[in-house]
């Protein structure tokens, strides 16, 4: 491709050199650069992409953006293009959008976007449109899938480049529809910009991701980022945030809860420890909804997908059948392990989704609840202390142990938690070793006892110093403890 092309669309850029060249691909990532690329660089939360341009030109980089005035130019050979932008990430997304055709013009986009639900309400969604017929692709924080294909997440929401090249495979694959968990970081950092959702949806708003955001109003006007880019929204209206949302956005508005002013609600609720149950009108007819996934949050998880599936004309038989066999990895996931007592997998990793597990569980546990859990390093620090609060007060038992360190002192983070359930007259120990810790839980746990390992979910790893990754899996720990366990008669 012509780099005329992929620029032309940029606005207040400077370009220095000759633009009529054939360039090979673009990169954010000077480890990938070959030659006759192009090197956008874009600022990280812990490296300035200005750092690597020297890697990118000894790779034989043709053509250089950055942002202005905020490097020397004299380090930049003649006969390499330097094109300078206003935010090297808008150029990022509008290049790769070019680069790749814009394949979100042949795609229906539906986001989701919350503190918790979002992948859950993906899941569902998807399952629901494919079992219409409709041919549906997801994005999100597990997996991103189309097809028979699918493929690992390694964030929430890909930087631009990788997005536009995933939905132009997409687009190759026939899809018709795609289903994209949106997170703040994606909308703040312009990760998703210029796409054009038909419907969005908002699941709620917790504290989370303050260290990125700083306070709740800003994580706010991240989320309504969203809204502006889509024709629809579905929103929570049992959400505290929700009235603030509503009067940020511009578009068409439908709500979904369990409040009687909502557009759309569930009656007759029941939930026990293995599935929830609801009643609903769908296209006037009232039905029966099961979901083999516990908790309340599971409601209105539903009613979101249900809202956006009817908007798009979803059949009655598809929205009930797909519910009733959705399964979503790390969330609510009961491991098999032929035991009295229940082990449970679940993604909570800040205060309200911790809360929200540990409460539905206590409603319709016949004996002890016992959470094993840490916090990630590097991350948001005051929500240690309100985690350790929280299933100190809930749980029966907590043993504090490791999450994601990443470049944190272990034990100092269990001592932020340890903090909060010292609050509380909890019961708990501190075992560092995640998997000592759930080994443990385990040999204490009694008959009709559900332990519930959080934070984790569907992660196959724990990430240690310098980015270090080290497989664990949870499921895979459970069953070989089990295993040890029945080898041993305990």
């Amino acid at each position: 491709m012509i780099l005329q092309y992929l620029v032309e669309d940029l606005t207040n850029v400077k370009v220095q050199g000759n633009t009529n060249v054939e360039i090979s691909k673009i990169e954010y990532d000077s480890k990938k650069i070959e030659p006759n690329d192009v090197f956008v660089a874009i600022n990280g939360f812990e490296e300035n992409g200005n750092d690597y341009i020297q890697e990118a030109l000894e790779k034989q980089a043709k053509c250089i953006v950055l942002e202005k005035e905020s490097y020397d130019l004299g380090k930049i050979p003649e006969e390499v293009t330097v094109v300078e932008v206003e935010n090297t990430r808008i150029a990022l997304a509008k290049m790769a959008t070019t680069y790749y055709g814009n394949p979100a013009l042949s795609l229906k986009l539906i986001g989701v976007t919350g503190t918790k639900g979002k992948t859950t309400t993906a899941y569902m969604i998807r399952d629901i449109l494919n079992a219409s017929g409709k041919k549906t692709g997801m994005i999100g924080t597990i997996y991103n899938t189309y097809a028979d294909k699918q493929i690992e997440a390694t964030r929430t929401s890909p930087e631009s480049l990788d997005l536009q090249r995933l939905l132009k495979e997409m687009v190759d694959a026939g899809m018709e529809y795609v289903v994209m968990e949106v997170s703040s970081h994606a909308l703040e950092l312009h990760r998703v910009y210029g796409l054009k959702f038909i419907i969005s949806v908002f699941t709620n708003l917790s504290e989370e991701h303050l260290d990125f955001h700083k306070t709740m109003e800003n994580y706010l006007a991240a989320k309504a980022k969203l809204f502006e880019m889509s024709d629809f929204a579905m929103i929570n209206g049992d959400d505290i945030y929700a009235p603030k949302l509503m009067k940020m956005i511009h578009c068409k508005v439908a709500t979904y809860g369990l409040d009687n002013s909502v557009n759309l609600t569930a009656t007759d609720v029941k939930i026990n420890g293995s599935y929830v149950e609801f009643k609903m009108y769908i296209n006037k007819m009232l039905e029966t909804i099961t979901i083999k996934i516990p908790g309340r949050y599971t409601v209105y998880n539903a009613l979101a997908a249900i809202g956006v599936c009817s908007l798009l004309n979803a059949q009655m038989d598809a929205i009930l059948l797909a519910l009733a066999n959705v399964k979503v990895p790390g969330r609510s996931e009961v491991v098999d392990i032929n035991k009295t007592f229940s082990v449970v997998i679940d993604y909570a990793h800040n205060p309200s989704s911790l809360e929200a597990i540990l409460t539905a569980t206590k409603r319709h546990a016949k004996g002890r609840v016992i959470c094993v859990f840490g916090c990630g390093g590097n991350r948001d620090t005051e929500k240690r202390k309100l985690m350790g609060e929280i299933s100190g007060r809930l749980a029966d038992f907590t043993v504090i142990t490791t999450d994601n360190p990443r470049n944190e002192e272990p034990m100092k983070i269990m001592q932020d938690i340890e903090e909060g359930i010292k609050q509380t007259r909890g019961l708990y120990k501190m075992i560092e070793n995640r998997r000592q810790a759930i080994k443990f839980a385990m040999r204490i746990a009694w008959k009709n006892d559900i332990i519930i390992l959080a934070g984790k979910g569907h992660e196959t790893y724990q990430e240690l110093k310098d980015h270090k990754k080290v497989h664990f899996d949870e499921r895979e720990v459970v069953k070989k403890l089990a295993e040890e366990m029945e080898d041993k008669n305990i």
